[in-house]
């Protein structure tokens, strides 16, 4: 009988010392875990898309999912500089720029503007900021049209809901309400206005144009009707390729 009680007590001896060392090895197990999770979240990757800054905006629309936008913090990269500096003169209220960065999503913030974004982007570098243009693969603008003496531009962006016309010449920025154009014997047909009550009409010939200044060839001629004023120029499509890389 004794010796059953001392065998009872040297296994309950030895089990109380082993379950520490097993409780205290789970949890170390758990805690790298979650420590290798938290590093794997915040290791930063490229993203590319288009920036904007402005009042209450400071977001970034992802190429590779363009319904994707997330509410960037750039405390450790000053995108916004870059953004001020890029900003092609002269431009319109809250117009992004094409920008590729390093960062990670945080996921949604609670705090302020930023909680009406599904995901927070913490960019840490910044690779590259630039001005749109006709090659900017996620800029889905539905014509582009190009005019010199003096320079000009009407970019057709239906994405936005908006037409804008710039004139260099003058540094001055007109903004219309978009609406589809109206296709009749290969002629795009444009017409909007705007608060201003300025009036434009677009018209886009599938033709080849040429802009007198380079040796490119362009599928599409433009006449332009600003109140009155008459621009020429060439347009360019969505998708138009080009051998050239002025």
């Amino acid at each position: 009988m004794r010796t059953s009680i001392l065998l009872f007590c040297a296994a309950f001896i030895l089990q109380a010392c082993n379950t520490p060392d097993k409780q205290t090895h789970t949890a170390d197990s758990v805690k790298t875990v979650v420590k290798d999770e938290t590093q794997a979240d915040t290791v930063p990757t490229i993203f590319k898309g288009l920036y904007t800054f402005g009042n209450e905006i400071n977001t970034f629309r992802h190429c590779g999912s363009p319904e994707q936008v997330y509410w960037v913090n750039d405390s450790l990269a000053s995108l916004r500089d870059h953004y001020e500096k890029t900003h092609r003169f002269p431009s319109y209220p809250y117009e992004s720029v094409y920008a590729e960065v390093k960062g990670y999503l945080a996921g949604k913030s609670k705090l302020g503007y930023a909680s009406g974004y599904e995901n927070v982007l913490i960019v840490t570098d910044i690779i590259k900021v630039e001005a749109k243009n006709f090659r900017t693969e996620c800029y889905n603008y539905e014509f582009i049209i190009l005019g010199n003496e003096p320079f000009w531009s009407v970019d057709i962006i239906p994405g936005e809901q908006r037409i804008v016309l710039k004139d260099v010449g003058v540094e001055k920025v007109h903004e219309f309400i978009y609406s589809p154009a109206l296709i009749k014997e290969g002629v795009h047909r444009y017409e909007a206005t705007n608060p201003a009550n300025d009036k434009l009409i677009v018209l886009i010939r599938e033709e080849k144009c040429s802009d007198g200044m380079s040796d490119r060839q362009y599928n599409y001629s433009a006449e332009v009707n600003f109140n009155g004023k008459i621009y020429k120029g060439c347009a360019i499509k969505k998708g138009d390729s080009f051998p050239d890389r002025p």
